[in-house]
């Protein structure tokens, strides 16, 4: 493909994406909500625009890593919000490829897909759609088993091929310099980094599994080397970190002495979430994951330099 339409281009996924593409001669059309200009994309659109968008369709694909910008600390509070906003992106970027007859798609599921209270996430067999998601990110989850469902029927119907990637806990540069819009991972760097002697951390046993942003775009990249595939991946690392490690990680990649203190439980999410990542290894060839010590290193680094631009703007 010489061609991406990246919807999604001014978010955390959609830059380290830009990125990628750029570095490996696709070009990158960029589209957001607003069009804002992302760096490396020869064109930026908003939503409203793609349709007057002229492509060759047949050296053309679609990633897709648009949704509602919410904050993590509303994420409840906002779920019914989340499940509208995500299943009208759905189905205007499904809408547009088949307007343009465009037949592959790469889109940004989730391991919130998967029913609450499994031991072990595995992508091997298809979802257990009668069983429920998690309770607290229900209808988050259900928006993204949406997409997946949508991504079948097109396939079926109209000969459109989407690669469904059931992201972890992605983490690096680009996300967030807010603390209370930053997922976990940035948050605790943003803390690590921030003034003061105490880290405070809540959930010291709550497990997840992180993935580096970059090991994110290379799967999606990597992945338009196939053709006419409709299929589901878990792209995790495969190794589960408890909260306590990430702290204790992450204070070591920012060279910071701040004491670990506990502040609660965390109010939403099971307190375990493993993942299996070998299918997409195998199908794509990928290389071994970043390490989380190689990766909090890089988003620090990232972090430092972002942070002091921002102040240097004031």
């Amino acid at each position: 493909m010489n061609t991406v339409v990246l919807f999604g281009a001014s978010g955390f996924i959609g830059r380290n994406l830009v990125d990628a593409l750029v570095a490996r001669d696709v070009e990158v059309i960029a589209v957001s909500k607003s069009g804002a200009a992302v760096s490396g994309a020869s064109r930026c659109l908003a939503m409203a625009e793609v349709e007057g968008l002229k492509v060759d369709a047949k050296a053309t694909a679609v990633f897709s890593v648009a949704a509602i910008r919410y904050a993590p600390a509303n994420f409840v509070e906002d779920q019914v919000l989340i499940l509208k906003a995500n299943m009208k992106i759905t189905q205007q970027v499904f809408d547009f490829c088949l307007s343009k007859g465009i037949t592959e798609v790469r889109q940004a599921s989730s391991a919130a897909v998967y029913p609450a209270g499994l031991a072990l996430m595995e992508d091997a067999a298809p979802l257990d759609l009668n069983a429920m998601p998690n309770p607290g990110e229900a209808f988050y989850g259900w928006s993204k088993r949406w997409a997946e469902i949508t991504a079948r029927l097109y396939a079926e119907r109209f000969g459109v091929s989407t690669l469904s990637f059931r992201l972890s806990n992605p983490y690096g540069p680009y996300d967030s310099v807010t603390f209370d819009s930053a997922h976990v991972a940035a948050a605790f760097v943003l803390r690590a980094l921030a003034a003061g002697d105490t880290f405070e951390l809540r959930g010291e046993t709550v497990e997840r599994d992180f993935i580096f942003a970059s090991d994110v775009a290379d799967a999606f990249v990597r992945s338009l080397e196939s053709r006419g595939l409709t299929e589901a991946y878990n792209l995790a690392s495969g190794t589960g970190t408890s909260l306590r490690t990430l702290a204790e990680t992450t204070l070591r990649a920012a060279d910071s002495g701040k004491r670990i203190v506990m502040a609660g439980e965390p109010s939403t999410g099971p307190n375990t979430r493993r993942m299996t990542a070998d299918k997409v290894r195998t199908a794509l060839g990928l290389a071994p994951p970043i390490s989380l010590d190689e990766g909090l290193k890089r988003t620090v680094a990232w972090y430092r330099n972002a942070l002091s631009n921002a102040v240097a703007a004031r």
